[in-house]
């Protein structure tokens, strides 16, 4: 493909309209539709103002018109493959390409080249080409108005024929007319959240959920050294019991916004202590001894009746799991869960009884265990 510097917007427009029509009328000729928009043939689209450097295409459409004494043979094809381009001093840059092009085969109905001065029928034969030509035009990096880029198109008839270098004629070009112009740099691209959770399970014994507990994800940005994120509802508030969904979204300095989400799902446990523990939530008990528990638990309202439970004995107030004081088998026996506590090695003060089946604690109760009078303590009946 050649090239030269551009003409000026009417110089360039007025060369081709002017060898277009100078050799049209001795050969079919194939006139170029740039913009899609207008009726009839457009060789020059005006693409209004962009920023520099911008890559845009067109698709530029062909026919093949029967015109003059020369014409294309029946099974011919026309080749249209990018040819001369006329873009903008170097100093400025811009480019102009195309995809290649064909129409036809012409028709075996073509006016034929046999006979002779014979004109086209009216209204002339029209063939329209088998897709369309896909320009792309490069702007110029320097900003100014009235660039024009043209480019020609070289059309070759294949296979080859009779009087091939006369039957079609005349120019084919497009132009595109543009202006640059200074476009602020704008930060359009969004952080991107990393480490998201791929899901939260708990279980709790309060009807009214539980505690959220997650490491919120982090955020990085192509522009902004730390994006901001924000997770709803944040880590630590109550999620209700049921399934629920955790949104977080990452926000850099310009405002962009991604967002990810993942599920939560708390279960609901219960436990029924029947005595001497009882449902009061407390037992008193005074000197060493053995304490029978029996307790039913049910897990989102179905009795756990399988599994290897244990019963776990804490001191109060410590994070559970961090000082285990005793760790006693339990075993499924007529419809409840039956074990004994004892309470020989427990020093004084407050215990946190926990039925726990799978690290997961189904239900508690308090043990205030006094060691200096070995009398018996019965805990409230449940009502």
């Amino acid at each position: 493909m050649s090239s030269m510097h551009t003409f000026r917007r009417a110089g360039a427009a007025a060369l081709a309209m002017t060898l277009l029509a100078a050799s049209s009328t001795l050969a079919d000729f194939v006139p170029p539709d740039a913009d899609h928009v207008n009726g009839g043939p457009q060789n020059v689209l005006d693409l209004g103002a962009v920023a520099p450097g911008a890559v845009l295409t067109a698709d530029v459409t062909f026919e093949l018109v029967c015109s003059g004494f020369r014409h294309a043979d029946a099974g011919q094809v026309v080749n249209l493959t990018a040819g001369m381009t006329v873009v903008p001093d170097p100093s400025v840059g811009g480019s102009i390409t195309a995809t290649p092009a064909t129409i036809g085969p012409v028709p075996a109905t073509w006016t034929s080249d046999l006979l002779g001065a014979s004109s086209c029928p009216s209204p002339a034969p029209h063939l329209a080409a088998n897709g369309p030509s896909t320009v792309t035009i490069t702007a110029p990096f320097v900003v100014g108005d009235n660039y024009e880029l043209t480019l020609f198109f070289d059309k070759v008839l294949t296979p080859p024929g009779v009087n091939d270098a006369s039957s079609v004629a005349g120019v084919t070009a497009v132009t595109y007319r543009l202006d640059v112009v200074d476009v602020p740099d704008v930060d359009t691209t969004p952080p991107v959240l990393h480490d998201v959770p791929t899901g939260v399970e708990l279980v709790t014994t309060d009807p009214a959920g539980a505690l959220l507990d997650y490491t919120p994800p982090t955020a990085t940005d192509d522009r902004d050294p730390a994006p901001t994120v924000v997770c709803d509802p944040a880590a630590g508030t109550l999620a209700p019991v049921g399934a629920s969904e955790v949104t977080c979204t990452a926000t850099d300095a310009t405002g962009n916004t991604a967002s990810a989400s993942f599920p939560v799902m708390v279960h609901l446990a219960s436990a029924f202590w029947e005595e001497p523990v009882g449902n009061g939530g407390t037992l008193m008990v005074h000197g060493q001894r053995t304490v029978p528990v029996k307790v039913s638990a049910w897990l989102d309202g179905v009795e756990v009746t399988s599994g290897s439970p244990v019963l776990v004995v804490e001191p109060c107030g410590s994070t559970p799991g961090t000082t285990v004081e005793q760790v006693m088998p339990v075993e499924f026996s007529s419809g409840r869960w039956i074990g004994h506590l004892s309470t020989g090695d427990l020093p004084a003060g407050c215990h946190l009884v926990s039925l726990v089946a799978d690290g997961t604690s189904l239900g508690s109760f308090m043990l205030s265990l006094d060691t200096a009078t070995a009398t018996k303590a019965r805990g409230q009946k449940p009502r």
